[in-house]
C-alpha cells in the first residue's frame, strides 16, 4: 500500500535522500546570475551549454573558499546536493571552489572589449557630461518590459516636460542585436516637428544573466550606439551587470530607474538655474522699482497736489469763519454791555424813575416845570405829578432856602 505523505514530509524525505546519495560532488560550470544577499549568503547559477542549476554559498562557508565567484567565471566547485524544503527547490551547497578557466561568453566579452578599446570607442576622454538643457529623450528598449515602465514613470514624475520617444526592440535572443541596431538607427534619424533631433538616447533593459544581456555585447549594437550624435546613456541590467554598451556610453546608470533619475536631474538643474535667474531678474526689477518710487517721493515733496491745496484753503476758511464768529460774538457782547450801561444811565435820567423813588414834579398852570421858588407865590395853583397820578394843589406859603455861607 502506498503511503500518503504531506508536502513537507515528502520534501524532507527527498532532502535526506539527496544528502545521502550526493554528500560530496565536484562540478565544473560557468557562474551566472550572481547575487549577494544582505545576510551575506551568495546565490548563483552554474551552467554549461546544455543545462544550469541553482547554487548557494552560505556566509559561513564563504570564508573557507580559496576564491569567491564572479560573473562569467568558469569554476570547479565541491558541493553537496540539497533540497530547499519550504519551496521544494533543488540546489547545491557549495563548500569549496577554485578557478577552472573563464567561460566562453566571458572570453568573447573580453576579446571584443579589447578590440573596441584599441579602436578608441571606449576612450573616457570622448565622453560628454550631463546635457545642460534637455527637452527630447529617445529610449530603446522592449515595449513590454518593466524597464520601460520604470523609465516612463520616473521621467513623468521628475521631469514631466521632457518629450520621450520610444523605439521598441527585442532585448534578448538571436534577433535582438539586429532590432537594436535598427531602433538606434531610427533614433538617429528622428526629428521633432520643429526639426530638432533627439538630445539623448537611453539604451536600457532589466537585469539578467550574461547570456540574457548578450545582445548588448554585440559589436554591431555597440558601434551603432557609439555613433549616436547626442548624449548616450546606458541603463542595462542591475548594478552588478556590465555590458559593452556601458563602456560606449557617456553615462552608465546602475539600473533603468537610475538612468531616468540621472536624466531628470539634468532637467531639475535647468529648472533650478532658470529659477535662480528669475529671482535675480525679479530682485533687479524690485530694486529699480523701489528706486523710482523713492525718486517720485522726493519729487512729490516739492509739489502740492490740487486736492491738498484745496484742503489747505478749506482749513484756512474754516479757521477764518471760526475767528469771525468769535470776533462777532465778542463785538456783540461789547455792544450789549454798552447798551446796558446807556440804558442804566437813561433809566437814571428818566423822570418817571425819579418819581418812583417818592419824588413829585411841580408844574405851573401852563404845565411847565417849576424849578425855582422864584416862580411861586402864595395862592398860586400848581400841579404835582407823582409816580402813580397827578394832584392839583395851591401854594399856601413860600419858604425860600437860606443861602449857604
Amino acid at each position: 500500500m502506498v503511503e500518503t505523505l504531506s508536502v513537507a514530509a515528502f520534501n524532507r524525505l527527498v532532502a535526506q535522500s539527496l544528502s545521502r546519495q550526493f554528500p560530496s560532488v565536484r562540478i565544473v560550470g560557468e557562474v551566472a546570475q550572481l547575487t549577494v544577499a544582505s545576510s551575506g549568503h551568495r546565490y548563483l547559477t552554474l551552467r554549461d551549454a546544455q543545462a544550469s542549476l541553482r547554487a548557494v554559498i552560505f556566509k559561513g562557508d564563504a570564508g573557507e573558499l580559496s576564491c569567491l565567484p564572479s560573473e562569467g567565471q568558469r569554476v570547479e566547485v565541491l558541493a553537496s546536493a540539497a533540497l530547499y524544503e519550504p519551496r521544494g527547490d533543488f540546489q547545491i551547497r557549495i563548500v569549496g571552489m577554485k578557478p577552472a578557466g573563464q567561460g566562453s561568453l566571458f572570453e568573447a566579452f573580453l576579446r571584443l572589449k579589447a578590440l573596441l578599446t584599441a579602436q578608441g570607442l571606449f576612450d573616457p576622454a570622448g565622453r560628454r557630461g550631463r546635457p545642460a538643457h534637455l527637452l527630447r529623450v529617445g529610449v530603446v528598449t522592449s515595449a513590454a518590459g518593466a524597464a520601460l515602465r520604470d523609465v516612463l514613470v520616473t521621467l513623468h514624475k521628475e521631469a514631466p516636460h521632457l518629450a520621450v520617444v520610444v523605439f521598441a526592440s527585442l532585448v534578448q535572443g538571436a534577433e535582438a542585436p539586429r532590432q537594436l541596431v535598427e531602433a538606434i538607427g531610427r533614433a538617429r534619424a528622428y526629428r521633432a516637428s520643429d526639426g530638432a533631433p533627439l538630445e539623448v538616447l537611453l539604451l536600457t533593459r532589466g537585469g539578467g544573466s550574461l547570456e540574457d544581456l548578450w545582445a548588448f555585447n554585440d559589436e554591431s549594437v555597440v558601434r551603432a550606439f557609439w555613433a549616436f550624435h547626442g548624449h548616450r546613456v546606458s541603463g542595462v541590467g542591475h548594478e552588478t551587470d556590465t555590458t559593452l554598451v556601458d563602456f560606449a556610453a557617456d553615462h552608465r546608470a546602475a539600473t533603468p530607474t537610475a538612468a531616468a533619475e540621472w536624466l531628470a536631474a539634468s532637467s531639475v538643474a535647468s529648472r533650478e538655474q532658470m529659477a535662480g535667474l528669475h529671482r535675480r531678474v525679479d530682485d533687479a526689477l524690485k530694486r529699480q522699482w523701489f528706486g523710482l518710487q523713492q525718486r517720485l517721493d522726493l519729487a512729490a515733496r516739492g509739489l502740492v497736489h490740487p486736492r491738498d491745496r484745496l484742503a489747505q484753503h478749506h482749513r484756512a476758511l474754516v479757521a477764518l469763519g471760526a475767528r469771525w464768529r468769535q470776533l462777532t460774538r465778542h463785538s456783540m457782547a461789547l455792544r450789549a454791555a454798552g447798551l446796558e450801561r446807556s440804558r442804566l444811565r437813561l433809566d437814571g435820567l428818566d423822570p418817571q424813575s425819579v418819581l418812583s423813588r417818592g419824588y413829585a414834579m411841580v408844574l405851573d398852570t401852563a404845565g411847565a416845570p417849576v424849578v425855582s421858588m422864584a416862580g411861586l407865590a402864595p395862592g398860586m395853583s400848581v400841579c404835582l405829578n407823582m409816580r402813580d397820578g397827578r394832584v392839583d394843589a395851591q401854594v399856601r406859603a413860600v419858604h425860600p432856602q437860606s443861602p449857604k455861607t
